[in-house]
């Protein structure tokens, strides 16, 4: 019984390791190419004086993630210091977490 635990062990490891090899070879994820902390990014206190005024003045704002996708609106309530919902139009809302930003501009 052991011996084919141990065969089958080895036949699940082989499959794993070929199948990543197969996706590291052939495909590319960018994934060790920029870590979260290395993509450049406002001031973290920056960003939370941009979102404070443009919450409070409801300024039409542009906001770009970490992960590079944008968003126009305004912010219309803010959850907690880091928190806030973002009113992209009358049907679409987006939480918006101030440590995933990237910066914010005024439009």
């Amino acid at each position: 019984m052991e011996l084919k635990q141990n065969q089958s062990n080895t036949f699940t490891k082989n499959i794993i390791n070929n199948t990543a090899k197969f996706i590291d070879r052939n495909f590319d994820f960018n994934m060790d190419s920029k870590s979260v902390s290395q993509i450049k990014q406002m001031p973290i206190r920056q960003l939370f004086i941009f979102a404070k005024q443009s919450f409070q003045k409801q300024y039409y704002i542009n906001v770009t993630m970490v992960n590079e996708t944008s968003m126009q609106g305004k912010l219309i309530k803010r959850i907690n210091p880091n928190k806030y919902i973002l009113e992209v139009n009358k049907n679409l809302f987006q939480i918006v977490d101030i440590n995933n930003l990237k910066s914010i501009k005024l439009i």
